[in-house]
């Protein structure tokens, strides 16, 4: 398969997940393909932080997120296959999809941790991101 642009949404706790979901994408990807980053921060969906920290809390957390997102992109990604360090914020599914529409990716490369008992009640983020993606969607464990 040859895709040239791929979404990856990240989780920043868990590197050595991005690195399977980097390798699984370059496997994928054409010769002139790229690699997207996406982190969702969710923070504000929970309200209960939001009444007791500023904006200014925010600002500084999205930098410090920009500057992780734009680290691993250049430690994991080949540079002629970086694409872009992306951070959107709200529900995490709904979030990558939208993302996948607005950017026309080929596909999203994404992990997925190993269902529990919740997940089969509420559906995972991967399975909700599978049943309503613009394209294919590759889920890496």
């Amino acid at each position: 398969m040859s895709l040239k642009h791929v979404l990856m949404p990240v989780d920043l706790a868990f590197p050595d997940v991005v690195e399977k979901e980097v390798d699984m994408a370059l496997k994928l990807l054409a010769d002139d393909g790229v690699i997207d980053m996406l982190f969702v921060d969710d923070v504000r969906v929970h309200h209960s932080m939001v009444p007791t920290v500023s904006g200014d809390t925010f600002s500084g957390k999205n930098a410090n997120t920009r500057f992780a997102i734009q680290a691993m992109l250049e430690r994991l990604v080949p540079e002629k296959h970086r694409g872009s360090g992306i951070i959107r914020s709200g529900v995490v599914f709904d979030e990558v999809v939208a993302q996948a529409k607005k950017s026309q990716v080929d596909a999203i490369v994404m992990a997925s941790a190993k269902p529990k008992l919740r997940s089969y009640l509420l559906g995972s983020n991967a399975a909700k991101v599978v049943r309503h993606a613009p394209c294919s969607v590759f889920v890496v464990r």
